[in-house]
Formats: C-alpha cells, sequence, structure tokens
C-alpha cells in the first residue's frame, strides 16, 4: 500500500525522531566518560539541530495549510506518528557495548543514520505529492550529510 503521508506529516515524523535521536545520544553520553561522551553530545546536538530545521519548515507548511494540519497537534496524533518508527532506529535494547570506545561509539552511531536514510527512502517511493517529495528529499539530505559526517570522523579515527 502506497505512502499518503503530507509533507506535513513528514515533517512531523521527522522532528520525533530526532527527538528520539537526541535522548539516545544524550542517555549514551550520561553512561560514558571523555571523548565518548563528547562525541555523543556531539552527536545529540546535531539531532537537535536537526530537529530545529525541521521544526521551523514544519511551522512555516503548516501555518499555511493551518486548517488541514490542525489535528497534527492532537496528542494520539502525534502518538500515531511517532509510534510508526519508535524504536525502529533508536531502539532501547541496543547492544550495551555500543559506546565501550569511541571508535564503537561512530560506528553504531554510523548504523543508526545509514538505517534512518533507508527508511526515509522506503517512505520517499509511496509519496506521491509533490510537496511532499520535496520534504522527503530535503530530510533524506540532511541524513546523508549525517551518515557522511560520521564516515569521515571514522576514517580520521581508523588511520
Amino acid at each position: 500500500m502506497p505512502n499518503t503521508f503530507s509533507g506535513v506529516e513528514m515533517l512531523k515524523i521527522a522532528i520525533l525522531l530526532k527527538e528520539e535521536g537526541a535522548d539516545y545520544y544524550q542517555k549514551g553520553a550520561k553512561n560514558t566518560t571523555g571523548e565518548v561522551s563528547k562525541f555523543l553530545l556531539s552527536a545529540a546536538d546535531q539531532e537537535l539541530s536537526h530537529k530545529a530545521m525541521f521544526t521551523k519548515l514544519y511551522d512555516d507548511m503548516a501555518s499555511d495549510r493551518r486548517e488541514e494540519s490542525e489535528y497534527l497537534f492532537d496528542e494520539e496524533v502525534t502518538k500515531y506518528l511517532g509510534g510508526l518508527t519508535e524504536n525502529q532506529i533508536f531502539s532501547k535494547d541496543d547492544n550495551p557495548d555500543a559506546f565501550k570506545d569511541l571508535i564503537t561509539a561512530v560506528k553504531a552511531s554510523l548504523k543508526k543514520e545509514e538505517l534512518t536514510v533507508k527508511i526515509y527512502s522506503e517512505l520517499y517511493k509511496g509519496v506521491k505529492d509533490e510537496g511532499a517529495k520535496e520534504v522527503m528529499n530535503r530530510i533524506i539530505n540532511e541524513e546523508k550529510h549525517h551518515v557522511a559526517y560520521f564516515e569521515n570522523l571514522l576514517k580520521t579515527l581508523e588511520k
């Protein structure tokens, strides 16, 4: 069955996913020290930066379509949209050794970001609305930048 989400709905999902990612990295930072903790806090900051960008875009789109998007402010709708991706990427049951050292932490984070790109790319396949496609492309490109950042960091660390 094709995806029938609007651009505003996709942004809402992306915002919720960014919150989940930031929480994941922040909790990891609390349970680590030194360079691993700094890396995880930086990853959380990147998630929050993306969330802010997506929130601004969401607010702009929602204000243009206030009557169409008002339901997205409902708590039950938010729970539903969040539930579509909750624990799909940032699982609470992850390997406890994922953050044992900096290289392992970067590798684990890279896998999370690659999975995020894959999920958004799969959602994109079913999008028919051109406005939603444009939003999805923007989200996917931001995630690809995250992947490239982690790949470059990993290359530097493994030298």
